[in-house]
């Protein structure tokens, strides 16, 4: 699958002119980027000069090693000031079929924002497909609390400590620490992510 298809949003000026921001921000060369992500130079330059479409699994990689998610760098701006001013003085219902996509990975993975209204936190739920059993790399900026809501799931940090989650477990996952996921269940995974905003 190519990025366009998770991306629909993101033109790929836009999304090499991000990946060239991030690395930047954090002061690595394309050389640093390629030894990290194992992703040739070359290939990097290309993506960042808008002159390819790289697959999924490349964005995932490159987003890993910027210690970013792949929501920092495909989030769209009309969603973030959606969820952040609908309904923003008064209770509401949330409909599952109300909420905002922030990316998908085809039949394998969904992330989407149910709440971002305060300052300082907002809540996300990641699905992870039945039959699926592809690990999905992450990061955040920020400290994470994640609740198995449904099925199991298996969380592997980068310092190798492995962890297998059932329904109504819950884990705290520190700001900057690389992480992948994986769906251990035969049904759909549904977990529930509070992201803890830096101040």
């Amino acid at each position: 699958m190519m990025v366009s298809e998770f991306m629909k949003n993101i033109s790929q000026q836009e999304l090499g002119r991000r990946i060239s921001a991030y690395r930047k921000k954090k002061n690595m060369t394309l050389k640093q980027l390629s030894e990290d992500s194992g992703i040739s130079a070359g290939f990097l330059s290309k993506i960042e000069n808008g002159l390819c479409n790289p697959s999924i699994s490349v964005i995932q990689k490159i987003c890993f090693s910027l210690q970013i998610s792949v929501n920092e760098l495909a989030a769209v701006k009309t969603q973030d000031e959606l969820m952040s001013t609908i309904h923003q003085n008064e209770s509401y219902v949330l409909r599952k079929d109300e909420r905002c996509l922030i990316y998908g990975f085809g039949d394998t993975f969904r992330l989407e924002n149910i709440y971002r209204g305060a300052p300082d936190f907002k809540v996300n739920v990641i699905t992870l497909m039945a039959g699926r059993s592809e690990q999905t790399q992450c990061v955040q900026t920020c400290d994470n609390l994640g609740m198995i809501a449904r099925g199991r799931m298996g969380i592997t940090l980068d310092d190798s400590t492995y962890y297998e989650l059932d329904e109504g477990d819950c884990i705290m996952i520190r700001a900057e620490q690389k992480y992948s996921i994986v769906n251990l269940s035969d049904d759909v995974c549904v977990s529930f992510w509070i992201e803890m905003m830096q101040p």
